[in-house]
């Protein structure tokens, strides 16, 4: 309930404070587990990924983001799950692919982090292992332009890639590196230069 009522007032204000445009909101497939994957140069992009699909979006947040009673209530009924980020956190990989096996959408960030415009950050594995664990389509999305008030901006979700591939091949650190670079390969396909 609150997390209906807190995207339908975050949608309201991304249209008056933004110009927004939004394309390909039909290749999030409607039931079934989907990663949503998108760049990552704002705080704003889970925001912006997840207030304009039509299906919830979970997501993995930095532990410290849950400090404190009220912090925690409001990460959680935003459908956030902690994780530390300075360990190999098993709790939150697992949470992820019980998120994933119950049919769910997580949203997630193949570089890991924030990554400005004109710095160079390469992607991480780790949304192609969560694919491969929870046999899981990934939904490449593009988030392009500022989060400066009345700026254009641009999220497109593009078409499902289901890596029918690599199903029957031993995963390997070169197999989950291709997969990385072919969701990467379409993010940046869709992502508008200069908005």
């Amino acid at each position: 309930m609150f997390y209906n009522v807190a995207k339908a007032v975050l949608l309201i204000l991304y249209k008056i404070l933004f110009r927004m445009s939004v394309e390909g909101q039909e290749n999030v497939p409607k039931e079934g587990p989907v990663i949503l994957c998108a760049n990552h140069s704002s705080n704003f992009d889970p925001v912006t990924m997840g207030v304009f699909s039509k299906r919830p979006v979970c997501y993995m947040a930095k532990k410290e983001l849950f400090e404190g009673r009220f912090m925690h209530w409001l990460m959680v009924h935003l459908h956030a799950f902690p994780v530390d980020r300075a360990t190999a956190d098993m709790t939150a990989f697992k949470s992820a692919v019980s998120i994933l096996k119950s049919g769910k959408v997580i949203g997630m960030f193949a570089q890991g982090t924030r990554v400005k415009a004109g710095e160079e950050k390469a992607a991480k594995a780790g949304v192609a292992l969560f694919a491969v664990k929870a046999k899981a389509p990934v939904v490449p999305v593009a988030i392009s332009g500022s989060c400066k008030p009345f700026s254009k901006m641009k999220i497109v979700y593009g078409k499902p890639l289901y890596l029918e591939e690599y199903k029957n091949k031993r995963i390997d650190t070169k197999s989950l590196n291709e997969m990385t670079e072919k969701i990467m390969a379409q993010i940046n396909a869709m992502k508008v230069e200069g908005l």
